[in-house]
C-alpha cells in the first residue's frame, strides 16, 4: 500500500534539483545526465545555478536539458538561495534536493533521499557521505573538520546528524519557506540545518556514497572552517540561547568563585570584582531563560 502512494506521489509531486556551477564543465554533463536516468518517472526539474562560468559549463547543461539560471550575487550559499527561491516561486517545486556539480555525489542516491518525504515521514533528509566514502575523495584535514563540525553542532545546537556539511539533501519548500537564511558561502549547510532544528522539523540521515571530485576544488578548509566554527556560535544564540548565555555564565561564575577564594582576605575591591562576574554569570542565565521563554510565546503565536 505504501508502495503504491508512493508511485503515485512521484507523478504527481514536483522534484526540483538544485545544482550550483562555477566552472564545472568536466563534470557538469554527466551529473544532469545521471539525474535525467534516476529520476524518470518522476515530475522533475533540474536546476543548474551558475556563477557565471568561463569554460562554458552553462552552455552543456542546458544542451542538456538542464534550466539555467545566473547567480547576481558570489559563493555557494548565495547560489543555493537563488536556486531554492526559484524552484519555489517559478518551479513550483514541493521537494527540492541540492547537489553539487563535481560527480562527488551519485544522483543515484536522489530516489532515497526523497522517499522518506514523500511517505511523510520527514521534513528534511541528509546525506550521510562517511557510510560511503571512497578512497580519496576527502583528504584527512577536511575529514576531521568534518566531524569535530558535527560534534560542535550537536553540543551547540542540539542537532543528532552525523554529517552536518553534507551537500546533497533533500526538503520540503514548505520547511524552507519558514527559513530564514543569512550565510551567502559554505556555512549554509549548517545554516539550514539550525533553522529546521529551530523549527522542529523531522531530519532523517541516510547513508549515500562520496567519491573524488573532478575539476579544481573550491574549498579553502581553514577558512571555510572558520566560518562555520564561526556561523555556529551566532546559530546557538538563536536555536538554544539558555545553553549559549548560561554556558557563559557559567564561566564567569567559576572564574567569580575562583578569584573569590585566591583573593580573600585581601582588600575589599579584590573581594567586591569576584561576587560581580559570579553576579554577572547568575543574570546571563536569567536572559537565557527570559529569551527562551519569549521564543516559546512567539512560536505559538
Amino acid at each position: 500500500m505504501e508502495e503504491e502512494t508512493i508511485e503515485a506521489k512521484r507523478s504527481a509531486t514536483r522534484i526540483a534539483i538544485v545544482i550550483p556551477t562555477l566552472n564545472e564543465c568536466e563534470a557538469v554533463g554527466k551529473v544532469v545526465g545521471g539525474v535525467k536516468q534516476v529520476m524518470d518517472g518522476y515530475d522533475y526539474r533540474v536546476l543548474v545555478v551558475d556563477g557565471h562560468s568561463t569554460d562554458g559549463t552553462d552552455k552543456i547543461a542546458r544542451s542538456i536539458g538542464a534550466t539555467v539560471i545566473y547567480q547576481r550575487g558570489k559563493g555557494y550559499g548565495d547560489a543555493l538561495k537563488t536556486g531554492f527561491f526559484y524552484a519555489r516561486k517559478l518551479l513550483v517545486a514541493k521537494v527540492i534536493v541540492m547537489m553539487d556539480a563535481d560527480l562527488t555525489y551519485d544522483p543515484k542516491h536522489i530516489p532515497e533521499l526523497v522517499a522518506p518525504i514523500l511517505k511523510d515521514k520527514a521534513d528534511m533528509v541528509v546525506g550521510n557521505r562517511f557510510a560511503g566514502m571512497q578512497k580519496g575523495a576527502m583528504p584527512l584535514v577536511n575529514r576531521v573538520g568534518n566531524k569535530v563540525l558535527s560534534l560542535v553542532a550537536k553540543l551547540a545546537l542540539g542537532l543528532n546528524v552525523y554529517d552536518t556539511q553534507s551537500g546533497m539533501r533533500a526538503f520540503t519548500s514548505k520547511l524552507l519557506e519558514r527559513m530564514n537564511l543569512m550565510a551567502v558561502g559554505m556555512p549554509l549547510a549548517m545554516e539550514i540545518l539550525a533553522e529546521a532544528r529551530s523549527l522542529d522539523a523531522r531530519i532523517r540521515e541516510v547513508p549515500i556514497s562520496y567519491r573524488p571530485r573532478v575539476g579544481e576544488t573550491k574549498l579553502n578548509p581553514i577558512k571555510d572552517g572558520g566560518r562555520i566554527l564561526g556561523i555556529t556560535v551566532r546559530l546557538m544564540f538563536d536555536v538554544r540561547p539558555l545553553l549559549f548565555f548560561g554556558s557563559i555564565g557559567t564561566i564567569l561564575g567559576i572564574i567569580g568563585l575562583l578569584l573569590h577564594y585566591i583573593t580573600l582576605p585581601i582588600e575589599l575591591m579584590n573581594v567586591v570584582f569576584p561576587f560581580l562576574l559570579m553576579i554577572g554569570g547568575l543574570l546571563l542565565f536569567w536572559v537565557g531563560f527570559v529569551i527562551v521563554l519569549i521564543k516559546k510565546v512567539r512560536r505559538r503565536q
